[in-house]
């Protein structure tokens, strides 16, 4: 039985004739006064929600010890469960409730079925959340009915997604959420009507309808189907019998969008530690693919790609080539998503030739420009960004495509961002190599870029392209040996695709290894720099060592 519509039900007569020979006339609880915990009555957040016509049940996940979950308007208490932390701080900015951190392989919230949670086809869900992981191999699900009824996750791709649980996807959304923030979240369905909203916008995608079933499977919050844990926190989730409208969904958004109490200043960390690959996913028709696992010597994507994850890194450089062979969208989101995917919120992409091997490079800008930092403007592919006391650039090394010569559009970028980088240390990153004993070799169209970098003092390159690594003495733009000015050039061609052949040993040239998959660590500190370069599990090469910034 639904009491839940915003409305007190009516008064009813006790079936008992002993009641009715009394004359006792008893009125059944509202939905509120059933609940399994009482609402804080000074919450403006709250009340909004309690008050909202169609409320079904509503978990503030705000309990500071124990196991029960309590419904603070319905009677649909769930247990917290596997790999749950209690009393986080939660969305709400000025609301003491707290929120539930879900560990992403155990944490979830169960509730029993009831036939109140029956909402069919025609409902709302929303939440609060604040993600800690990203591109994970399958679904990270915020709330689910499961088998055949809704279920609400992030994809592979970071986008919000309504889900028909274990059948298929109605649709995901036109943006994506890549960050650590809190942020909010909505699914509406009234039959073919579907929308889904994130931070009270709506960024409904194309839809592809689907019929939502009832079952008597438990309500799951950070989980579905056994699976597809979600990773991060959760705050306030709701679950309504009705389809809210735009206008509803964009009042709870705004209403818990309070602008956050001033906090301290963080005490200052350890400097920042960024990692540095090219040449990464497999196409999904190479013979070496093997669902993504790879085979020894090719496809090993998904072995550097755990390199990255919990490694305590502050960026990612990805160095060109990051999806084989044409990058089309859909090999982005099958392959790479997936596997350096999961690392896209630190992620700093730069262009490769195979990446124009889909028209424009739309793939890949299609891709990064929703999920990463900007790749720069389609069409020109570089950027810059400072990083703590470095300043980073990444150019454009296509030079027939985008062009590198002096006077060029992007040269004259170049020259002008070097001109107001205040940062004692600089960092270049493209795909070819200006100098390599690979048998791509050395790359000249890059000199005059590569010039610039060297009269503006900048220390260190990276590239990829050749597929193996190889460290460089620092060094002029004529490959002279320059230990005061030079520019120490790494060749990190590692990042799972395949590794090649020597061709001519360069000058300068100080280590070598063409046997291994791996990426290269690289700590950020005011006036210098440590590297080392980290294989994949099973494999033992490393190199290691210090310069001193210009």
């Amino acid at each position: 039985m639904r009491v839940n519509r915003g409305k007190e039900p009516p008064l009813r007569l006790r079936a008992s004739i002993l009641a009715v020979a009394a004359g006792l006339l008893l009125a059944l609880p509202s939905a509120a006064s059933a609940a399994t915990c009482p609402v804080d009555s000074g919450s403006a957040y709250a009340a909004t929600i309690t008050g909202t016509a169609g409320l079904v049940s509503y978990w503030r996940l705000g309990e500071s010890s124990g196991t029960s979950a309590c419904d603070s308007y319905g009677a649909n208490a769930g247990t917290y469960q596997g790999g749950s932390t209690l009393g986080a701080v939660g969305a709400i900015a000025g609301d003491p409730d707290t929120a539930v951190t879900l560990d992403g392989s155990s944490g979830t919230v169960s509730v029993p079925h009831s036939a109140s949670l029956d909402v069919g086809d025609d409902f709302t869900v929303e939440a609060w959340v604040k993600r800690n992981s990203f591109g994970a191999p399958s679904y990270q699900a915020i709330a689910s009915q499961g088998a055949n009824a809704w279920l609400l996750a992030f994809n592979s791709s970071n986008r919000l997604v309504l889900r028909q649980a274990t059948v298929g996807d109605l649709v995901y959304s036109t943006t994506a959420v890549t960050d650590t923030s809190w942020h909010y979240v909505a699914a509406t369905k009234n039959g073919s009507a579907v929308h889904l909203y994130i931070d009270g916008n709506d960024v409904t995608g194309s839809v592809t309808n689907r019929t939502m079933a009832n079952n008597t499977l438990p309500l799951s919050i950070g989980q579905s189907s056994g699976g597809s844990f979600f990773n991060g926190t959760v705050d306030e989730v709701a679950l309504y019998d009705t389809a809210l409208s735009a206008a509803t969904v964009k009042a709870h958004s705004d209403k818990g969008s309070v602008t956050p109490s001033p906090t301290p200043s963080p005490a200052p960390g350890p400097d920042p530690v960024v990692a540095a690959a090219g040449d990464i996913a497999c196409d999904p028709s190479d013979p070496g693919y093997n669902g993504g696992l790879g085979v020894s010597g090719r496809c090993q994507q998904k072995a550097t790609s755990d390199l990255l994850l919990n490694t305590g890194l502050s960026g990612v450089l990805t160095l060109g080539d990051e999806q084989y062979d044409d990058a089309a969208l859909s090999k982005f989101q099958s392959v790479y998503a997936s596997t350096w995917g999961r690392a896209n919120a630190l992620n700093h992409p730069a262009i490769g030739n195979h990446e124009y091997l889909t028209s424009g490079a739309a793939g890949y800008f299609d891709y990064f420009n929703s999920v990463g930092d900007p790749t720069g403007s389609t069409g020109k592919g570089y950027y810059s960004f400072n990083l703590d006391t470095w300043h980073i650039i990444e150019l454009n090394s296509n030079c027939s495509i985008v062009a590198c010569v002096s006077g060029s559009p992007q040269e004259k970028w170049l020259r002008n961002d070097l001109s107001k980088n205040t940062t004692n240390c600089t960092l270049a990153f493209w795909h070819h190599p200006r100098f390599s004993s690979g048998m791509a070799g050395n790359n000249s169209n890059m000199g005059s870029l590569f010039t610039d970098l060297y009269r503006a003092n900048a220390d260190v390159l990276l590239t990829g392209h050749d597929h193996l690594y190889e460290r460089f003495a620092p060094q002029s733009p004529s490959a002279a040996a320059d230990p005061s000015k030079g520019i120490r050039e790494f060749v990190v061609g590692t990042g799972g695709k395949s590794l090649v052949d020597w061709g001519t040993i360069q000058p300068n040239s100080q280590v070598r290894n063409n046997s291994t998959f791996g990426v290269l660590r690289l700590t950020l500190h005011p006036s210098s720099y440590d590297w080392k370069f980290v294989p994949i599990a099973g494999q033992s090469f490393t190199d290691s060592g210090s310069t001193s910034c210009h």
